[in-house]
């Protein structure tokens, strides 16, 4: 046997295990169909002409066995505007729910429901003649789903399948904050661009720093594009030319695409699509494999805010980048740092350092000598303060001057400086109230309490992407 005919073997394996199953289909169109009713009779009822359709990968028949997510969208007549969104639409949404449901917000509420173990996110948006008019990001969804059912056969929606398998193998789908990944929609274009799995995963292979994919043509110059858009990937939405479709994606997800291809093509595997699980470290091995990179651990750690999700991931990821600020600012080396959190109980900020201890003493740069005021300023300051380990004296073409900190403990410093840090104001507001500081060994006490944070540890420390075990 061949190497094509056994990756095409792989492939079919793959397809065979991902397409949703006919249970799966009349399971997820009896939901479909109970939710749409419930929404048609509210609007009846209030008096609004509506159309209730479903969007998003269920619509486009590209989504894949075990996924729980569902989208409905509530299309109102453009002249109840945006505040009609917030209160009939929000009404109808509700009633289209049922019982089990919670209020969410992106630009403007929607409902998060769960029915029969399916997630079904209900959004209303305003319906619009041309994509281009719309009020909000989510009234362009509906001619989203028209271009790719206009693009897709049955076939393309296979490949589309196989290319959100082994994105998600590699852990680079989803758009939301939290991975800063490839959204189905994204995927949906790689293939109607490219034609197939393996053809997008060839071309990829070879993307730069900065790539422009334009499927219809809009610009005619690539680098004007690149004038207007500074994300890593660019691909102009076929609907909104003045859109990025990938401007969720973060350089570290385009990065780990692209070198994953080159992986694949090298040495196709199932892996790539199906890793192997990981096995939590017992909590003596994360502090011995600290101890064997002479490394320590830190954790900010408090209960979970009450945010909608990507609200919590924007306030965790901002808050996270503002305290590796004040860290590295301090004197401090941050060899690497994530934020965690399972979305309902906890959240964690993790850093792993060099060291808890900084030195005493630290070199502070002053003015340069052909700065005559400010020379004047810094030597009196620091003429006879007890600050002063020793000096100054002119270095090169400036002054310096050794100092003592006035403390030394990582601990000590967050506890006096934390909320000067750079941090989302709900994060700020839910640590003054349930946060603590762990190190080392401290950290234990969280370790024991959830099962998440022991899986989201292990991973940070092994840090290795599965499709290299």
């Amino acid at each position: 046997m061949d190497e094509n005919e056994t990756l095409n073997q792989m492939l079919s394996e793959v397809l065979r295990r991902v397409k949703p199953s006919e249970d799966e289909r009349r399971k997820v169109s009896e939901i479909v169909r109970k939710v749409i009713n419930k929404a048609l009779e509210k609007s009846k009822e209030l008096h609004v002409e509506a159309e209730v359709e479903v969007e998003g990968s269920i619509a486009k028949d590209t989504w894949l066995s075990g996924d729980r997510d569902i989208d409905i969208f509530i299309k109102l007549p453009i002249k109840l505007g945006i505040e009609g969104l917030r209160t009939i639409g929000l009404e109808i949404a509700k009633a289209a729910a049922g019982e089990n449901w919670v209020e969410s917000y992106a630009e403007h509420p929607y409902v998060e429901a769960k029915i029969d173990g399916y997630r079904v996110d209900i959004v209303p948006c305003l319906k619009v003649d041309r994509p281009d008019v719309r009020l909000t990001a989510v009234d362009r969804t509906p001619f989203h789903t028209k271009y790719v059912l206009g693009k897709l056969d049955e076939r393309a929606k296979d490949e589309v399948r196989l290319l959100k398998r082994f994105m998600k193998g590699i852990d680079v789908y989803g758009a939301e904050l939290k991975v800063g990944g490839f959204s189905g929609y994204l995927v949906e274009l790689l293939i109607i661009r490219y034609g197939s799995f393996l053809n997008v995963v060839k071309e990829a292979s070879s993307w730069r720093e900065r790539h422009v994919i334009d499927i219809e043509g809009y610009y005619s110059d690539p680098n004007q594009v690149l004038t207007l858009f500074k994300e890593p990937l660019v691909v102009i939405d076929p609907v909104d030319r003045r859109r990025n479709v990938a401007a969720a994606l973060t350089a570290e997800k385009y990065c780990e695409f692209i070198s994953a291809c080159r992986a694949f093509l090298r040495k196709p595997s199932m892996k790539f699509f199906f890793p192997d699980g990981i096995r939590p470290l017992a909590f003596n091995e994360v502090i011995s494999d600290l101890k064997r990179r002479e490394a320590s651990l830190l954790v900010l750690y408090s209960r979970c805010p009450k945010l909608p999700i990507e609200v919590l991931w924007g306030q965790l990821n901002r808050s996270l980048l503002g305290i590796r600020k004040l860290l590295e600012n301090e004197g401090f080396n941050v060899l690497s740092c994530k934020a965690m959190s399972d979305e309902s109980s906890y959240v964690a900020l993790v850093y792993e350092l060099d060291k808890m201890e900084l030195n005493r003493t630290f070199i502070h740069k002053g003015p340069p000598v052909h700065m005559p005021e400010d020379e004047e300023r810094f030597l009196l300051k620091y003429r006879d303060g007890k600050d002063v380990a020793t000096g100054p004296w002119i270095e090169g073409r400036r002054w310096v001057i050794m100092l003592f900190r006035k403390q030394t403990n990582v601990k000590q410093i967050l506890l006096e400086k934390l909320f000067k840090a750079s941090l989302g104001k709900y994060f700020a507001d839910e640590f003054k109230r349930s946060g603590r500081i762990y190190v080392n060994e401290e950290v234990r006490e969280v370790y024991d309490k959830h099962e998440d944070f022991k899986m989201s540890l292990t991973r940070f420390l092994r840090k290795k992407p599965l499709w290299m075990s």
